[in-house]
């Protein structure tokens, strides 16, 4: 019995394909905090800036290596404002036990749900490397968990809406 297996391309191209049909607001949160696991282990922090886009600072580490990202990334909401997926991309630098320091540009692609004060997600980066490291590519993916410092505030479209016929009424 075969099994088919997607590429890395395909994916891509689904994810792609997804942030085209969905265009309603993403995100429920501007500000938010916390711990990534994985491939390695790091802090990481959020910030909502223009429209559906975030930066997002990422520190990590093992007992080999540290590396710092910073990443521009774009949210799509799939079922809602709470579950997202997202790409983006930023510059990366570091420091590996025995290669000296490196830098170069990380993509990253993944997926993100909101619940209560918390923002849980699952991503790819790879690390693609232009100067030193052990490498060209590291591969990395992980779970960040983070809590939301600074809520996103709720259009009230509503409520003006019901203002506007209550003041009606009163003349």
């Amino acid at each position: 019995m075969k099994t088919k297996t997607i590429s890395l391309a395909q994916l891509l191209c689904l994810v792609l394909a997804s942030f085209a049909l969905f265009t309603s607001s993403a995100q429920s949160y501007r500000t938010a905090i916390g711990v990534r696991a994985g491939t390695e282990l790091g802090l990481t922090f959020q910030q909502k800036i223009i429209g559906n886009s975030t930066l997002e600072a990422i520190l990590t580490t093992n007992r080999y290596r540290w590396q710092a990202q910073g990443l521009f990334e774009y949210h799509r909401p799939v079922l809602g404002k709470r579950i997202n997926i997202y790409l983006g991309a930023g510059p990366h630098f570091g420091n590996e036990k025995g290669y000296g320091d490196y830098w170069g540009i990380t993509p990253i692609a993944g997926i993100e749900f909101t619940l209560l004060k918390f923002v849980v997600s699952y991503d790819y980066k790879p690390s693609l490397n232009i100067n030193g490291g052990s490498s060209y590519i590291f591969h990395d993916s992980g779970v960040s968990i983070r809590m939301v410092i600074i809520k996103q505030k709720r259009k009230k479209r509503l409520k003006k809406f019901f203002e506007k016929f209550k003041r009606e009424d009163k003349k």
